[in-house]
């Protein structure tokens, strides 16, 4: 028997190394195809192409050279896939490895768009690009108090990148995750950009009438982005998506454009602006939970994509990405079951285990925003049919929702100061656990934060500048469930006056006279030269008046607050910053 198993292993070898060996006259070297390379280049601006490499240490090497899209391990060798501009091209023709030029898969067969949003609404067609600015302002207009288009900014060629930001407390903050999908990063992956405008048209219309769509308009803060790269979408022109591009307009990768906790600051060259404005997002932003959609593959990629190692929140990775693969798969089993690799769960894979890469927002906004962020492959191709799109819809609505859910479990609660009640920006460190900048930060305004983690007892750290550490243990969280836990913190400053506070040597005062009516005066210090901002929020956390935004000497200052008739009776909160810190203290408006 085992001589029999033995020939048939000696067979199969032969035969798929005789099978690869009948492929490799249609693989060429680069200066055998420069002519036919040159003619893309100049049409499309980057070429789409496969090599096989006999090792995953071999394509590591390549992450930074040319844009890896898709990894096939065929046992006997890798099958790989991948993206260059004229200049990856170029370094990638030194290896020397001949490889054959594949049909763009921006470039459809002549897909229908449509201008008419109503016909758009289908959901079987794409929309021309004025069409989709001009709906993503009609769900404003038509939901003005759940629904508010943030223009986050231009892109290179100056098309707009939109949010609908979808809330019952649109205008200002509350205790609630703030949670983000965005779509079409690479331009010529299209299936997430209909399918995201379809949310938000389902969130906006189910709320009131649908109890899961109430609750998480309610409860989180949902900011959702169709395209994150309309130039390389509509790199045919505004009125059609066939020949989109994966990069932008000046030809970069936005994937591979994004800080990286391993490679640094610039691993993909120079910033884009498509790249600034999402990290300018991130930054006003403190995502707890996102996403991206991606085409090419059916499958959930997590962190880490730059290291081996695994993050240390890896269990809860898996935890959710298998929920919405296992929510899918009782729609479609076959849909979303690619199986590559690490941990072996159709529809689930680590991303370095796949392939590294070196640059990815997934990375970027898990490590240096403190979130956590999924990469969706949700489907094989990427200019996915219209006719298509509706399916697809279909297998992914139930998930969709649950994974902006998944944003309410863990640990969350609300951090203050003892003595005034102030909210804190507090960091929580969960103890024997955390590595790799895996804490959370507390809301500068509210106070709240949101720990995603799996089920299991955990120490909790809570530290804020000027204040004593606490730590809380046997905190006791269970899967999709909630564990509340709010916490005062003690000021070091022994017998600290409430009425004003100290930071860094800043000192802000409180207002003069206490309570006011209607009108106050607050004083403040700076220690050395510095940009120094003074706001006013009332107990909603919304901002009533910016008081002072700009560069002061070293000295003593003060700014007048005039309330006004409009302004009723109640709590403020005003707020200094400077470069170093922030502080908050509380005021009394008494008519």
């Amino acid at each position: 028997m085992k001589n029999i198993l033995l020939l048939f292993a000696i067979l199969f070898l032969i035969t798929a190394t005789s099978f690869s060996q009948d492929l490799r006259p249609q693989f060429r070297t680069y200066g055998e195809q420069k002519q036919i390379i040159d003619s893309e280049l100049q049409r499309k601006g980057e070429v789409y192409f496969k090599f096989y490499s006999d090792s995953r240490n071999r394509i590591s090497s390549f992450t930074n050279i040319i844009s890896i899209d898709n990894v096939k391990d065929n046992i006997i060798n890798f099958e790989v896939f991948a993206y260059a501009n004229s200049n990856e091209i170029s370094e990638f023709a030194k290896s020397g490895l001949k490889f054959i030029l594949l049909p763009h898969p921006g470039d459809g067969p002549g897909y229908k768009t449509s201008d008419n949003i109503y016909e758009i609404m289908a959901w079987d067609t794409y929309p021309t690009y004025d069409a989709y600015v001009a709906m993503m302002y009609q769900f404003q207009s038509s939901y003005p108090t759940r629904c508010k288009i943030v223009d986050a900014g231009t892109t290179v060629q100056g098309r707009k990148i939109l949010f609908a930001k979808i809330s019952d407390s649109v205008d200002f903050r509350k205790n609630k995750p703030r949670f983000q999908y965005s779509s079409t990063m690479h331009g010529d992956e299209t299936t997430g950009y209909v399918l995201m405008l379809r949310l938000i048209d389902t969130l906006l219309k189910g709320y009131g009438t649908d109890a899961k769509i109430t609750n998480l308009v309610r409860n989180v803060e949902i900011w959702i982005n169709p395209n994150a790269n309309p130039d390389g979408t509509y790199h045919g022109g505004n009125s059609t998506v066939n020949g989109a591009t994966r990069y932008n307009y000046n030809n970069f990768d936005i994937n591979r454009n994004f800080p990286d906790p391993r490679a640094g600051p610039n691993p993909g060259g120079t910033w884009q602006p498509e790249t600034i404005i999402f990290m300018n997002l991130a930054a006003a932003n403190r995502f707890t939970l996102s996403a991206n959609f991606h085409g090419g593959a059916e499958v959930l990629n997590y962190p880490w994509d730059t290291w081996s190692r695994l993050h240390p929140d890896d269990l809860w990775f898996i935890h959710a990405a298998r929920h919405y693969a296992d929510t899918v798969h009782a729609v479609n089993s076959s849909y979303l079951a690619d199986l590559l690799g690490y941990p072996n769960i159709p529809g689930v894979v680590n991303g370095y285990a796949w392939y590294q890469i070196d640059g990815g927002r997934q990375d970027f906004m898990t490590y240096f925003k403190k979130g956590r962020e999924i990469t969706m492959e949700i489907s094989h191709t990427k200019l996915l049919p219209p006719a298509q799109l509706p399916a697809h819809w279909n297998y992914n609505f139930k998930s969709l929702l649950n994974y902006i859910q998944e944003s309410l479990y863990g640990v969350r609660g609300i951090v203050t100061d003892s003595v005034t009640g102030i909210p804190l920006k507090a960091k929580v460190t969960v103890l024997s656990h955390d590595a790799d900048s895996s804490e959370v930060m507390c809301d500068s305004i509210i106070g709240d934060y949101h720990r995603l983690i799996i089920g299991g007892t955990y120490s909790l750290k809570f530290t804020a500048p000027g204040y004593y550490d606490k730590t809380i243990s046997n905190v006791f969280v269970k899967n999709d469930s909630t564990t509340i836990l709010n916490v005062l913190l003690k000021s070091t400053s022994t017998g600290l006056n409430p009425e004003f506070g100290t930071i860094n040597s800043y000192k802000l005062y409180q207002n003069y006279p206490n309570p006011f009516n209607p009108a106050s005066v607050i004083k403040f210090d700076v220690p050395s030269p510095g940009n120094v901002k003074i706001l006013v929020y009332d107990v909603t956390g919304k901002m009533i008046s910016c008081l002072t935004n700009k560069v002061y000497k070293t000295g003593s200052y003060s700014v007048n607050w005039n309330a006004g008739a409009e302004i009723p009776s109640g709590i403020y909160y005003c707020r200094m910053e400077t470069q170093e810190n922030i502080f908050t203290i509380k005021m009394a408006l008494i008519r």
